[in-house]
């Protein structure tokens, strides 16, 4: 029997379907710094680390499934966002080819080539999808493409990089169980999760931890998750202070928060700037003088700006106590992050990861969460 966790709906205003642990921090005060170490808490015991999934770097995104038993082809996330369900392995070649900005002969003919790949992914994936899943005769597996043609062997271990716009490569060991599965595959993609209707928003994802039923065609690999197989030893007495630190301040903290007045997008400026310097490789630097700095470089309007600083005085400095603690949680998740990369390998393990993500479960409030080591992985 599939055990499946339900997932909290997140705020869409507020980052993304898996936010980064430490933006709880100024997503939600207080209290989603809380959520945020209890995530930490948690994986202190086997059955917590045990939940922490591998987070991939795949390409293309690839939903497909059944509508009221039909199956209904694979097809990329630009169809699958403007709710464009296609009848037929055909419409998914014709939306391609409709859409985007190929202008020259070269990306016409690369554009056809995509199409012609999602084409011919229906044979495959046809006879691998089962009728209902979880009862449910309309479903949407969502997954990532690992290899859409086979990968080449190099000294027993087969390698592949399928993100052209990162250095995230997979690599499995030839003679492994998966190694024999590659030896007869030509595609491969990574499962997730399903959707119980078409072109629903990532918050609505069930995750999938098996996908055995869907591997019934040698020819396709659909991979199920990979999970931590060890326990991480979580320094405790720093969430404590952490956690002591955040009870002291909780007011100033969620008082300056829930400031709307001039600055209602107060909590998406404070998200675009860590992100802004994690892509500049500054996190070291985020702070309340860094932070305002930034604004003032243009990232935010003059008057704007001066009701920040001018609300960060009035709460005691509230910006420091965020950005502290940003930092703190960041450290810890770091270490976790380097335990778990330095632990045992599962038979497909990578290189320059995007690091891990652990689902909401119980009383988790605030939705999914990712563990990214930001201090050498940056999205391009």
């Amino acid at each position: 029997m599939r055990l499946l966790e339900l997932i909290e709906a997140v705020d869409p205003k507020l980052g993304r379907a898996f936010n980064h642990l430490e933006d709880l921090v100024f997503f939600y005060g207080s209290k989603g710094t809380i959520e945020a170490l209890e995530h930490l808490k948690d994986m202190n015991a086997p059955e917590g680390s045990g939940t922490v999934r591998m987070k991939w770097d795949g390409n293309p995104q690839i939903y497909w499934g059944r509508e009221n038993g039909a199956f209904v082809p694979p097809h990329g996330h630009n169809q699958w966002s403007k709710g464009a369900l296609p009848a037929s392995a055909e419409d998914v070649g014709k939306f391609i080819m409709s859409t985007g900005k190929a202008v020259t002969p070269d990306e016409v003919a690369g554009r056809q080539a995509f199409a012609d790949t999602f084409t011919n992914l229906a044979s495959l994936f046809e006879p691998a999808t089962p009728e209902s899943l979880d009862g449910n005769s309309t479903y949407y597996v969502y997954a990532d493409a690992l290899f859409l043609a086979p990968p080449k062997l190099v000294d027993g271990v087969y390698t592949f990089c399928p993100n052209p716009k990162s250095q995230t490569c997979y690599h499995v060991r030839a003679d492994s169980e998966l190694g024999q599965r590659i030896a007869q595959a030509e595609v491969m993609v990574v499962g997730h999760a399903y959707f119980t209707g078409h072109g629903q928003p990532d918050s609505a994802q069930i995750p999938i931890k098996d996908f055995s039923e869907f591997n019934t065609n040698p020819k396709l690999i659909v991979l199920g998750p990979i999970y931590n197989v060890a326990p991480v030893q979580v320094d405790t007495t720093k969430i404590d202070q952490v956690e002591n630190y955040i009870k002291q301040h909780a007011n100033h903290v969620d008082t300056f928060l829930a400031s709307t007045a001039g600055v209602s997008d107060l909590k998406q400026i404070i998200y675009t700037y860590v992100n802004q310097s994690a892509k500049a490789k500054q996190l070291d630097s985020i702070s309340t003088a860094h932070f305002v700095q930034w604004m003032q470089s243009g990232k935010v309007s003059a008057p704007k700006a001066e009701k920040i600083i001018a609300l960060d005085k009035e709460q005691n400095n509230a910006l420091d106590i965020i950005f502290r603690i940003v930092r703190a949680v960041q450290i810890l998740k770091d270490d976790v992050i380097d335990q778990i990369e330095a632990g045992p390998k599962a038979d497909i393990w990578d290189t320059h990861g995007e690091g891990r993500v652990r689902y909401a479960q119980g009383n988790k409030e605030f939705g999914n969460v990712k563990f990214v080591p930001r201090k050498r992985w940056t999205p391009q």
